[in-house]
């Protein structure tokens, strides 16, 4: 919520809004970051689409179940499954090619689609198991003896893994709001009161089908699998798979297109970047990330962690160091205040490491090396929070150390149809960003505040 305040302030992207704290080059590190993990995402939810396209297709031709397999137990995937993840790529291509500001009546379907299919799924499980099922009654049991506030603060950790790279970039979809204001009561119902929600309901699923199958899964489609309804079956499918494509485009796709842009403007727009992403998603072989629960939740705490460092260098930066203060001209100008040293804020980098050491050891064992001690292991249970604080605290000690220029006036300049120009301490707009607003830099050239910055 901290970073989508930029976005509908300043108009501005991820990419553009790390320049600040990072650099102008410096820059390119953060949002190399972000891609990477943008592209596995891509990658991990389209073989989830997959799996959704593969219960709509056998709801509809059970023979489908009986497609041979000729892949080894060791691929973690088998030749139905990969042949529906590359069919729902396929899918998915054309509206990659659709500007993300133009699918606004796909995204608000899903709006209402999903919220109705969770609370018919929810009272589903109730009425089957009678009730919430033994997961909310039974006492705690942990085979391997870990205490539970360990494994408490790594379910919490697991659940922060999808939101950790919107906590970077929600400015990419925050500065498309005619009005501030509707981002800042949006965030807060999207982020918290949904989330949640989602939480509740995945752990009721997951009661109701040990009670109802005596199966227990944590992949939500494989209770769908169990049911003996063929037309149940497929609009559940199509209901996940529809949820995964404005996913897919909205968070990654996207993003991942903001990202690359930075690197190479001269070659990549948003389509460009979309299908690049599109690949890149496949050469991720997510089937190996999404095989099991332990090596899924591995992979959230994972890279959670480095986006964590680099969340808590660019919120302390504009909240605390430049107390809001911005200036939009000098973020697109290579002699602005954000040039520092070579193009490089050597305080980010500093505090990006000093973020991410603490939790090596703990990676190191999630990934399968012995002998680390216990106590890196626990600490690992809350590397995005121990990254985040860590590498912000750094970064803010480096700056009370060494302190950098900062604008004691906000330099934003908004031109266009019922548009003004902000103050630092502004914080409500009467008059909203229209369509053709434009922002101009010192140098005369001008960015496009909804086009590709």
């Amino acid at each position: 919520m901290l970073n989508g305040y930029v976005g509908s302030i300043f108009g501005i992207n991820f990419p553009v809004f790390t320049r600040a704290s990072w650099g102008m080059r410096g820059s390119y590190f953060a949002v190399f970051v972000r891609g990477v993990v943008a592209c596995i995402w891509f990658g991990t939810q389209s073989f989830q689409g997959g799996q959704c396209l593969q219960i709509m297709i056998s709801a509809i031709w059970p023979s489908f179940n009986n497609f041979p397999n000729h892949l080894p137990a060791g691929a973690h995937v088998t030749s139905a499954e990969l042949l529906c993840f590359f069919l729902f790529i396929v899918i998915q291509l054309p509206l990659l090619w659709i500007h993300a500001s133009n699918l606004r009546y796909l995204f608000f379907a899903k709006t209402l689609l999903m919220p109705i299919f969770g609370l018919t799924l929810f009272i589903w499980a109730l009425v089957a198991a009678h009730g919430f099922g033994p997961t909310f009654s039974k006492p705690t049991h942990i085979k391997d003896g870990t205490p539970v506030a360990i494994v408490f603060f790594q379910c919490v950790t697991t659940a922060i893994g999808p939101k950790a790279t919107l906590a970077l970039n929600m400015s990419d979809f925050t500065r498309y709001a005619k009005y501030p204001r509707q981002v800042f009561w949006t965030q807060p119902v999207g982020l918290i009161i949904l989330v949640t929600m989602c939480g509740v309901l995945g752990a009721t699923v997951s009661s109701a089908a040990e009670v109802i199958y005596g199966e227990v899964t944590w992949n939500p489609l494989e209770v769908a699998v169990l049911w003996n309804n063929r037309a149940a079956q497929f609009f559940a499918g199509l209901c996940w798979a529809f949820a995964v494509i404005g996913t897919n485009i909205s968070a990654n796709s996207v993003s991942f297109s903001n990202d690359l842009a930075l690197w190479f403007p001269r070659y990549i727009n948003n389509r460009r970047g979309a299908y690049i992403c599109a690949i890149l998603g496949i050469c991720a072989v997510p089937w190996n990330i999404q095989y099991n629960a332990k090596s899924f939740s591995s992979f959230l705490g994972g890279y959670s962690l480095f986006l964590g460092s680099i969340a808590g260098i660019i919120g302390v930066d504009f909240w605390i160091c430049r107390s809001r203060r911005l200036s939009v001209s000098s973020l697109y100008s290579a002699r602005g205040v954000h040039r520092y040293t070579g193009g490089v804020n050597f305080r980010a980098v500093l505090a990006f490491v000093c973020g991410i050491a603490p939790n090596m050891p703990g990676l190191a064992a999630a990934c399968g090396q012995s002998g680390i001690p216990t106590g890196a292991i626990y600490l690992y249970s809350l590397s995005w929070l121990v990254s985040t604080l860590v590498a912000g605290s750094v970064y803010w000690a480096t700056w009370k150390v060494a302190p950098f220029p900062v604008d004691e006036k906000q330099k934003l300049y908004i031109e266009g149809s019922e548009a003004e120009t902000s103050s630092h301490n502004a914080t409500q707009y009467e008059t909203g960003k229209g369509e053709d607003a434009k922002i101009l830099a010192y140098t005369g050239v001008e960015k496009p505040l909804r086009g590709h910055e």
